[in-house]
């Protein structure tokens, strides 16, 4: 058997982190297998699906690295892959459940359903549909339709039975139909609902592994009565664990600390990180391993080590991994992406720096990075003449000596004949045998009088990329205030 999964999801907004995790677990289990991965969009919530979503996705997933075997954009032999363009196919699928007497039309308003569910909980009980028309005569139907209703269609529950299935992550499933209650299958104005679109869908386009989110469990046994109803050989389920925020509470899409993938995107995190991050979500490799590479996560990926309990969505851990694929990215390719961030935000280089120098600045911050969007602010000293100090860095420059270090050091600075992080050392150590003085009393003054702070990368490279002009101004800047 060619294992055959996919990816359906709704064009109604961006491409949400938790949905991604599931097309990955999809796309790996696919690609494991050498079996197919097939990109669906279910487009039927019309009022709902969003102008560019639909072109928004495909670009994430191709900035991932994740390609597709059939899809509404490079075909297949199962098509059309959006559901609004299979419509006439459903409608002849919902034809033989009414010929088989599995579907009836429902002319119940909203007004009455609500007015149902609202009994039912007065009295305690479970809030499912009644049942009422399913079985009006044929006349009585054909009264409703003179008035000028039009009805939803629904699905004829068998009482009394039984529904069993295999979950390939949460074992052996049950389910008593008496709990489940007719269903629309088809609303009043054509369009199908999901538990009736998406068994035709998947057994037309021969989908042997339905891998989703736990929160469609209970959509499974509807689905399971679709099959049957029809004739089609179910599917295999695996319903992968809820993606959970830090406070272990199902993730939310408005989650601030969890972004749309295009943001990612945008912000020049590196897609490797996020797909290594997400295959970590619900899934262990097992061993300590977590920095792994897309052809190795294919190697050792199987739903038999797919976690049952939800995966917190750890934003720390998203970083430190990100930071560690930043760290392996050549230079070059970083600088790169930094000054396509820059230019696209209109950011330009201080006046007289170029390539040479924004490689520069680059490589010393580039170890403290997880994304490019983190650029701007860890260089800012770099693209400004002036800073403010810290109150770390003023307490460093009020401790006894600090004052003449520094003016030592300007002094040097001032008289050089050379700009450079050698000359820099150089000055550092003729300030501490002048002052008899190393160490932290060497260097923390100048550093809190260049940078305004008391922490920060490489100090000789840091006065070598600064302007001259910059690095006098400062020290004289932080000698003034201190004097007074």
């Amino acid at each position: 058997m060619t294992v055959r999964v996919r990816y359906a999801p709704s064009p109604t907004g961006h491409l949400h982190i938790g949905g991604v995790r599931t097309a990955l677990f999809n796309y790996f289990y696919a690609r494991h297998y050498n079996g197919q991965f097939i990109l669906r969009f279910e487009d039927t919530d019309l009022d709902r699906n969003v102008p560019g979503a639909e072109e928004e996705m495909l670009k994430g997933f191709r900035w991932l690295g994740v390609d597709w075997d059939e899809g509404p954009d490079v075909g297949g032999p199962y098509g059309p892959y959006r559901c609004t363009e299979r419509l006439d196919i459903y409608r002849s699928y919902l034809q033989k459940l009414v010929d088989a007497n599995a579907a009836y039309p429902c002319f119940c308003s909203p007004e009455e359903l609500e007015a149902e569910r609202e009994a039912a909980a007065a009295q305690g009980r479970i809030s499912g549909y009644s049942g009422r028309c399913r079985h009006l005569s044929d006349e009585q139907r054909q009264q409703k339709l003179a008035e000028g209703r039009v009805p939803n269609w629904r699905f004829a529950v068998p009482m009394g039975a039984e529904l069993a299935f295999t979950d390939l992550i949460r074992g052996d499933m049950r389910f008593q139909t008496d709990d489940i209650g007719d269903f629309v299958i088809v609303k009043s104005n054509g369009i199908p609902t999901y538990n009736f679109q998406v068994v035709i869908d998947d057994a037309l386009m021969n989908i042997t592994h339905v891998i989703r989110g736990e929160e469609h469990l209970s959509n499974t046994p509807k689905q399971l009565l679709v099959y049957q109803a029809l004739g089609f050989e179910p599917a295999t389920f695996a319903h992968l664990p809820q993606v959970l925020d830090q406070t272990r509470k199902k993730l939310s899409k408005r989650d601030p600390n969890v972004k749309p993938v295009h943001i990612y995107r945008e912000e020049g995190y590196l897609p490797e990180a996020i797909v290594n991050f997400l295959a970590l979500l619900g899934w262990s490799p097992g061993g300590e391993e977590e920095i792994m590479a897309f052809a190795e996560i294919v190697e050792k990926f199987d739903l038999d080590r797919v976690n049952r309990s939800g995966a917190v969505f750890d934003v720390d851990k998203l970083h430190w991994m990100a930071g560690q694929y930043m760290k392996q990215l050549p230079n070059e390719e970083l600088t790169d992406m930094v000054q396509q961030y820059l230019d696209k935000r209109g950011m330009r280089l201080p006046q007289g720096r170029g390539r040479q120098w924004l490689e520069g600045v680059v490589a010393l911050l580039h170890e403290k990075m997880s994304c490019v969007a983190e650029f701007p602010a860890l260089a800012q000293d770099f693209f400004r003449a002036e800073t403010e100090l810290s109150q770390e860095a003023l307490e460093v420059l009020k401790e006894d000596g600090a004052l003449a270090v520094v003016a030592r050091y300007q002094e040097l600075a001032k008289d050089a004949d050379s700009w450079s992080a050698e000359a820099s050392k150089g000055w550092f150590k003729q300030v501490g045998a002048e002052l008899n003085v190393k160490g932290r009393k060497l260097f923390m003054p100048v550093r809190a009088a260049l940078t305004g702070e008391v922490h920060g990368p490489d100090l000789q490279q840091t006065v070598f990329l600064l302007q001259k002009e910059w690095v006098l101004a400062r020290l004289d800047k932080a000698l003034t205030v201190l004097s007074h």
